[in-house]
């Protein structure tokens, strides 16, 4: 693959495509998964191929930047591992023998089969889990609402936590105005790779050049971290201590905003009393980060008037999960960090009425009711703040626990579009047994995935590059997909699978007959547009937004819920630091402190075996969660699973750099190369999730799912009591293990 780097106008791009004897189409990267926000991206063909991608420097979005895996979307394209013709099961579950079927073919099985299941077993005894968020989301939910069942699967471990614990405590999801910070604290956080090549890395590299202090909170070093004043090497799994000795010192030492706490908080008195069980002191010994330490961030934050934290997803998966983002977000409101130029604004769920339009919502929202929301299976939220942002929904692992204990009744079937339950979430080896136990199992996916071998019926379905929808909108930008390529087998694309499927079960009048073009005229009523208008305009369009405005405190503290049962956000319209709506419901009102199910401060014998802590990075530079291992270009860049350990901890175990290692936990093994990583703690080692995928261009095979192969999944608890959170069932990603040379 040519490596050079490429950037373009719509004028630039032409040139370039008559200058070499190209085609090029605007259209919209794939390589995060269609998501709203995709880069612009100018795709280039020849002879009917797409031959190279090249940033759109028009895009609002990345305004021309364009990272590895955009680059690498040709060979991605044309893998060895694309799936193109539907396949139904012909042997055991687990053999991987198939036989070739139709679109058409493949369709009318799953149809039937879930009408047969609907009958016997009832509409919720269907479950689809949801992958990370991608604009087909909207129409597995609409489709799950038409059937009648309540099971989206969110996976519990990624965004929707940090957004529940926020509005329920600011009424908000604040995000962090970088941009005009004097003191920026990154929080579980990679700014850098952890989503599309947008504007994070430059509003980094751009405060550090104007001489913003930077604070970096994570067990090891990555780019944020080597560019931060300040890092603190946190355990994983306990930045709830942290959080909580924070708001101890700021309570303490009264760094707090009073007239803001005054006006526009309920329960800082009772919060004043409870952090005194949490001093530096205490957190110390939990989080492994010096009580000064503590204390310095503590003071440094309260007393910076134009600081702002981004918190990010490494917080959300501990069984203290919405402790700490309430604790945050604590911390924000009582230092008068809220929605003031430099601090965290409001906007990041909601934008102000007026502002600019937003795609109708499809997902059938005004059927939803208390008879539907007591169906589901395990609820992500509990069932009384159901539903929330994305809908109704159920927790994703515990689908699989229902399938083997049958409780409180089992899912007959589960269809899995763009995602892979078997490494994507936690407990391996539980969701490969309910796999072999399931009814009936369905995978929808552009490649050959971790668990097709256990699914029913395969069903291939286009990339993003062979289709010319659907449309997606963010932030003011909105931009319809082209059609790079034509497609290369019997398939259509995942949003068509859902209104064939639809018109199949009889749900035609749902699903627009069965139109994809009439789906996204629907979606587009708030913009007076239509599709055919839409593609007028090369680039997208650009919705200017109203001025920002700050303070808004009476409007976003007066929100309604979400949740069928109605009310406030906020009962009093003011940040509930003492949350008597979570205490009504029978949660814990004030954050507290909850030791991860395995950990050195909470179990010290279970150290004398596995002395080290271990958990996964969420995202890289070059892959996006547990696909494109198999690009030939990205896995040039990072060809094998590698632990970080600190040079000293393999020292002590004769381990040397690039060694191959065995990882034991209490619940499993992995064996991965090993990495000496001075910038990391020496009692913690990480990997990245999500190995599993060979890489046939460069003869690398796949690797094993469970106990000797690199999938960390394996690794951890999936005791629900311990392993969870309470309210927000985020699961933890941390264990104790030990290492050794293999």
């Amino acid at each position: 693959m040519n490596t050079k780097i490429y950037s373009y106008t719509y004028e630039e791009a032409g040139q370039i495509a008559e200058k070499e004897g190209l085609k090029f189409i605007p259209t919209l990267c794939s390589m995060c998964g269609p998501v709203p926000g995709s880069c612009g991206i100018y795709a280039f063909t020849k002879n009917g191929k797409f031959v190279k991608a090249a940033g759109m420097k028009e895009a609002p979005v990345n305004n021309g930047s364009l990272c590895p895996k955009g680059h690498a979307a040709p060979q991605w394209v044309y893998s060895s591992d694309r799936l193109k013709i539907p396949l139904r099961r012909t042997g055991k579950k687990g053999e991987g023998k198939f036989e070739k079927i139709s679109w058409d073919d493949a369709v009318s099985v799953i149809a039937e089969k879930l009408s047969l299941q609907k009958k016997e077993s009832g509409p919720e005894s269907l479950a689809i889990l949801a992958p990370a968020f991608r604009s087909y989301n909207a129409y597995m939910s609409r489709f799950l609402t038409a059937h009648g069942s309540p099971n989206y699967a969110h996976s519990g471990i990624c965004a929707m936590q940090r957004a529940f614990a926020f509005l329920y405590t600011v009424a908000d999801w604040p995000q962090a105005d970088i941009e005009n910070s004097d003191l920026i604290i990154y929080w579980g956080r990679q700014p850098v790779f952890s989503s599309p090549a947008m504007a994070a890395p430059k509003m980094l590299t751009a405060a550090k050049s104007r001489g913003a202090r930077i604070i970096s909170i994570k067990p090891s070093v990555e780019p944020d971290a080597g560019m931060a004043d300040l890092w603190l090497p946190v355990r994983p799994g306990t930045d709830a201590a942290l959080a909580l000795a924070m708001l101890n010192i700021v309570a303490k030492e009264n760094l707090i905003d009073t007239n803001f706490v005054e006006e526009w908080c309920y329960g800082y008195d009772k919060l004043q009393e409870h952090v005194k069980q949490y001093p530096p002191e205490w957190a110390e010994k939990i989080t492994g980060i010096p009580a000064k330490k503590i204390i310095e961030t503590a003071r440094l934050y309260a007393t910076t008037g134009k600081a702002c934290i981004d918190l990010g997803n490494g917080v959300e998966h501990a069984p203290s999960a919405s402790d700490t983002i309430r604790s945050v977000a604590i911390l924000m409101a009582i230092t008068g960090h809220l929605d003031r130029p430099g601090t965290n604004l409001f906007g990041g769920v909601s934008y102000v009425p007026g502002s600019r339009p937003m795609p109708k919502d499809i997902t059938l929202r005004e059927r939803y009711s208390k008879e539907l929301i007591d169906k589901l299976v395990a609820p992500e939220f509990p069932k009384v703040f159901q539903p929330f942002l994305e809908g109704i929904s159920s927790s994703y692992y515990k689908i699989f626990e229902s399938v083997l204990t049958g409780k409180p009744y089992p899912i007959r079937s589960v269809i899995s579009p763009g995602t892979q339950p078997s490494v994507s979430n936690r407990g391996s080896k539980n969701v490969i047994k309910a796999l072999e136990k399931l009814d009936f199992y369905v995978v929808i996916d552009v490649m050959r995935t971790a668990d097709m071998n256990y699914a029913d019926v395969v069903l291939p379905v286009a990339t993003p590059y062979e289709t010319d929808h659907p449309f997606e909108a963010r932030d003011g930008w909105i931009f319809i997909r082209n059609k790079v390529i034509d497609r290369m087998g019997d398939y259509k694309s995942i949003y068509e699978f859902f209104l064939d499927l639809g018109v199949a079960m009889g749900y035609g009048n749902d699903f627009w007959d069965g139109d994809i073009n009439k789906a996204m005229d629907d979606q587009l009523q708030p913009f007076n547009l239509t599709v055919d208008e839409l593609r007028k305009h090369p680039n997208g369009i650009v919705y200017p937004s109203l001025p920002r405005t700050y303070e808004k405190y009476e409007m976003v503290f007066n929100r309604p819920s979400p949740r069928l049962a109605g009310g406030k956000l906020l009962p009093r319209g003011k940040v509930a630091i003492y949350n008597t709506t979570f205490e009504q419901a029978g949660y814990r009102p004030l954050p507290e402190w909850t030791e991860p199910p395995e950990s050195i401060s909470g179990n010290p014998d279970l150290t004398k075996k596995y002395p080290l802590i271990l958990s996964d990075y969420h995202t890289s530079r070059n892959f996006t969660a547990s696909w494109q291992r198999n690009v030939p270009a990205l896995r040039k860049i990072q060809p094998h699973p590698v632990l970080h350990i600190h040079p000293d901890t393999a020292k002590e175990r004769g381990i040397n750099n690039t060694d191959w290692i065995i990882v034991e936990s209490p619940h499993g093994n992995m064996k991965v190369k090993a990495e000496l990583f001075p910038g990391i703690r020496p009692d913690t080692v990480m990997i990245l999730h999500g190995w599993w995928q060979g890489c046939r261009e460069k003869n690398i095979d796949d690797y094993p799912l469970l106990d000797g192969g690199a999938n960390v999944n394996n690794m951890y608890s999936t005791d629900t009591e311990k392993a969870c959170d309470p309210l927000i069932t985020a699961m933890s990603s941390q264990t104790l293990v030990q290492v050794r040379k293999a």
